[in-house]
């Protein structure tokens, strides 16, 4: 609603699956961060249905549309294949939320092989804007000091611009915006997020899934996370960076990520930094097993943790943590009654990919150099800058953040 005030957008919520219980009205917000509170007002034409009889005309007229549903591979796709359908995709920004990773290598791919996407920038977000919570009818969020984007465009810092018009009250933290958007190369972005790690580690824990058996919920990031668990989720942190290495590219450990997002000491005793989040990571585990068959980090962290491998196989980078890792959160899995299908992720498509570090390098910092025109290969001038949440059940009660599609017009 910020945008709508300071800058006359007229905000859109398009739900992929509409849920019933999304908030109406006037209702509460607080930072967990600050503890600030404000209202804002949710009028029912501020939502509607990315398949109903306006989506066509919305998408067409707007100058920004914000994809915040989770990266499941089944839904991305869906919606890069509606996005790629629009008639005119010109002077667009698309951006994609929770974008690195898991889908990332596809979404370069897809802007290299769509001529309609080559004026349009495209905009990845390593994680969520906000980390977001709604109770009823009110809200519970973090708003991050920081985040790391990328973008494919031919004008990526007047893409990056238009991002941070959206996200105000940057003087507030002498920042252009809050959160402030930092732009990195795409090949930095892809190793930025760990849900993998954090929240796939946590979820398949023995000693969570025996509370988890038992219909009891916990706090994940603090509560789930106990002396055992803490040095394999570090070792597993530390081969990430390790493979990000392989590629070029320095990417921060968790503790760092927390210091840089939320402006807490650093630790560099994971356990110890985990706990020092019990205040702004308030998100509960799934109360059945049920839950966590059907949640975001089977269906969204599993595909990451899929493509962290093939990235490592592509490198010949040895991660034996992580090779470990794989094979026992696949077996979990299985047992657990995971169909097989949600456990392959985007392997499907990344098999149609040059498993090689150069190509994948120059796909992933610079997807329009890759484009083809009438057979001949484009020369490319620019390099990339900018933008592509985060929890382990079911998030009906996300939806609002999460599961739709946010498409702003200019008023």
């Amino acid at each position: 609603m910020a945008a709508e005030e300071a800058h006359g957008f007229r905000p859109k919520l398009l739900f992929v699956r509409d849920t019933p219980d999304r908030p109406r009205g006037a209702v509460t917000r607080t930072n967990l961060v600050d503890g600030q509170q404000d209202r804002v007002e949710l009028r029912e034409d501020h939502f509607g249905s990315l398949y109903g009889q306006e989506s066509q005309a919305l998408l067409e007229q707007a100058e920004h549309i914000i994809v915040t549903v989770p990266d499941i591979p089944v839904l991305r796709l869906e919606l890069m294949h509606r996005i790629a359908g629009l008639r005119s995709l010109a002077g667009k920004v698309v951006t994609f939320v929770r974008a690195g990773q898991g889908g990332q290598p596809i979404i370069a791919d897809w802007v290299r092989r769509t001529p309609s996407l080559r004026s349009t920038s495209i905009v990845l977000v390593e994680d969520s804007f906000y980390g977001t919570r709604i109770d009823g009818q009110h809200i519970a969020y973090k708003r991050k000091l920081s985040v790391n984007v990328s973008v494919y465009s031919q004008s990526p810092q007047i893409a990056a611009e238009r991002l941070r018009m959206l996200f105000p009250l940057g003087a507030q933290i002498g920042k252009a915006s809050w959160p402030d958007v930092v732009v990195r190369p795409g090949i930095g972005l892809l190793f930025d997020p760990l849900g993998y790690i954090i929240h796939i580690g946590v979820a398949f824990y023995s000693k969570n899934l025996v509370k988890t058996r038992a219909g009891l919920k916990y706090l994940h990031y603090t509560d789930g996370i106990d002396r055992e668990l803490a040095p394999l989720l570090a070792a597993l942190d530390e081969e990430r960076v390790e493979l990000a290495r392989a590629y070029g590219v320095e990417t921060e450990t968790f503790p760092r990520i927390i210091e840089r997002q939320y402006g807490l000491p650093y630790r560099s005793d994971f356990y110890e930094m985990m706990q020092s989040c019990r205040d702004i990571y308030r998100s509960t585990s799934c109360a059945s097993l049920g839950e966590l068959r059907q949640s975001r980090l089977v269906r969204e962290d599993l595909p990451g943790l899929r493509t962290i491998r093939w990235l490592a196989d592509a490198a010949g980078v040895d991660l034996p943590v992580t090779e470990q890792y794989e094979a026992d959160v696949t077996r979990t899995a299985l047992e657990l009654g995971v169909a097989p299908a949600d456990l392959d992720g985007y392997l499907p498509q990344l098999s149609t990919m040059a498993a090689d570090v150069t190509f994948l390098r120059s796909l992933l910092v610079d997807p329009h150099g890759l484009q083809e025109d009438g057979g001949r290969q484009r020369a490319a001038s620019v390099l990339l800058r900018l933008p592509w949440s985060c929890m382990p059940g079911p998030v009906a009660h996300e939806e609002l953040t999460q599961k739709r599609v946010e498409v702003l017009n200019a008023g």
